[in-house]
């Protein structure tokens, strides 16, 4: 059965997320004369109430920004940071996945803080006002979260406060039960009466600490000391035919995006159709070749704009993979048979436009679902996990686990601009996902014409370096399957829409000073919806 993707019109700006309520809630923001900074923090924390298990205050956040007044993109790396009191000579052999040792220093709070203290227009608690009403009088269980729960019980169980909330009876709320949060509700109005700086320097920051200490946690004061503010960095910029790409660099994986498009553009429209065989074929060999380009250039973010090397965003390096590609499949020579050949995360995006023309796509995450399975004693948000997203082998790699480091990332929000007015603002959840994710969508947008809701909702397919092929089974024909079985991939059958491929929230921005309207379309893999305001 076909699915629509939730989609919204409105004159005034527009909120694409992953929830229906923290949509609604944007929209309101915007109504009350908020900017999209305004709408995006109170989103933000209604995202960490409404859809837990991949996001909150217990993690990180990163936005792609276009600021109208100044004309001027940016990039916000909220990027949270390894304890100082870890031990690099303890670095285990596998990543820490659990506990509060598998936490780092949370950063959301300090982003949240910043975008409104500099670009926002409307105080802290009105923001915050709406999230604590949602935790207080409770959220809807989705069959989604209901899922989640399910398939993390056993280390979810192990948390009291989780046991509490999450469960009745021992037993995982079902999907229609109110999920009542009432120690996110007053770790959030701490934030509203104290100011967003409780949580590094005041009695949020204690309780944290304590927690730590009593649950074998690496965080201490020294490291809520040092207030994670988030850095203003350049975009990543490239091209596609006739379209601008502005996207998130390094730490996040904006490079893929860029060199998957190089590739894919050297390619007449038609040949990379995505509705026929050969179109999926190339994608996929794009992909495949990309990631393992990633995993063997991993870059430093403070030193990335400062070196002359950028080969996966440089066009000629694009061609090369290219020709590749053509040799694989034997572009050249249709007679002859394509030759086989030898061959993990979650988050959560939103979008927001407003009627000044201000526009913010933020992709924030506690790193796994339901992050370390562990929530703050007394504050209830949940602890991230990223300790496991760092490199624990070499110690030469940039994110090797090191005090003070900053995880790797796979977050790619991006604006696409047409003779330099911004179209299309989108993005999406997934970890390494992300940026094969979003490539389907603008392919099938800005090549095959689709409209933008039929792009976000058409079948998908991922591969990885290994040469490992994840497709929506039952929305593919045996032709394409066919296709990449005969080419080596080794194919993994997931839902039709299945949640691990992605969950794009995106908004179709006005092309001219006549046409105003803005429309924001809601992936239907997961339960969002895009809401615009009066």
């Amino acid at each position: 059965m076909e699915r629509n993707s939730p989609s919204h019109s409105s004159k005034n700006g527009m909120v694409a997320s992953a929830s229906a309520c923290a949509s609604e809630i944007g929209a309101q923001i915007l109504d009350a004369g908020g900017n999209a900074f305004d709408a995006a923090v109170a989103v933000s924390y209604a995202l960490g109430v409404s859809e837990p298990q991949a996001s909150g205050i217990g993690g990180q956040s990163m936005a792609l920004i276009y600021l109208a007044e100044e004309k001027r993109y940016f990039v916000l790396d909220g990027s949270s940071f390894a304890p100082y009191h870890y031990q690099p000579s303890k670095v285990p052999k596998t990543p820490m996945m659990v506990g509060l040792s598998a936490t780092t220093l949370p950063s959301s709070v300090a982003f949240y803080g910043y975008l409104r203290d500099t670009y926002g227009s409307l105080p802290l608690e009105v923001l915050l006002k709406p999230a604590i009403q949602l935790a207080e009088e409770g959220v809807k269980i989705t069959p989604l979260i209901h899922s989640a729960i399910e398939k993390n019980q056993k280390e979810l169980k192990m948390d009291e406060q989780i046991r509490s909330n999450f469960f009745s009876n021992d037993i995982p709320l079902q999907p229609g039960d109110t999920l009542v949060q009432k120690e996110l509700a007053h770790c959030m109005r701490l934030l509203a009466q104290n100011g967003w700086k409780d949580f590094y320097i005041g009695e949020i920051a204690e309780t944290i600490v304590n927690d730590m200490v009593e649950r074998n946690g690496w965080l201490r004061s020294e490291d809520f000391s040092q207030i994670p503010i988030p850095i203003e960095r350049s975009p990543l910029e490239g091209s596609y035919r006739k379209y601008d790409v502005i996207t998130f660099p390094p730490p996040g994986a904006g490079r893929v995006l860029v060199q998957l498009l190089n590739i894919l553009e050297q390619f007449p429209p038609e040949t990379i159709d995505p509705n026929k065989a050969l179109g999926n074929l190339i994608m996929a060999l794009a992909f495949q070749l990309t990631l393992r380009d990633r995993k063997r250039m991993p870059q430093n973010p403070d030193l990335y704009f400062q070196q002359v090397d950028k080969k996966m965003t440089d066009k000629a390096h694009s061609q090369n993979i290219k020709e590749t590609i053509e040799r694989i499949v034997g572009f050249h020579t249709v007679s002859q048979a394509p030759p086989k050949i030898k061959a993990t995360g979650e988050t959560t995006h939103f979008s927001i436009s407003d009627r000044f023309g201000n526009i913010v796509a933020i992709t924030q995450s506690i790193e796994r679902v339901f992050g370390a399975k562990r929530t703050a004693k007394n504050l209830g948000f949940f602890y991230n996990n990223y300790m496991s997203a760092y490199e624990y082998k070499d110690k030469t790699h940039p994110y090797y686990l090191l005090p003070r480091n900053r995880p790797w990332s796979s977050v790619a929000p991006t604006i696409i601009t047409y003779r330099k007015r911004p179209i299309l603002v989108l993005g999406s959840p997934g970890s390494e996902r992300i940026s094969t994710t979003l490539t389907q969508v603008l392919i099938r947008y800005l090549d095959m014409g689709e409209p933008l809701d039929q792009a976000i909702a058409a079948p998908r397919f991922h591969t990885t370096e290994k040469k490992q092929l994840q497709l929506e089974w039952p929305r593919y024909d045996t032709r394409i399957s066919g296709v990449f079985s005969e080419t080596g991939f080794s194919l993994k059958k997931r839902g039709a829409y299945s949640f691990y491929l992605g969950c794009v929230q995106a908004i179709e921005l006005p092309r001219s000073v006549n046409r105003k309207t803005h429309t924001g379309v809601a992936d239907p893999r997961r339960d969002g919806s895009a809401a615009g305001p009066r």
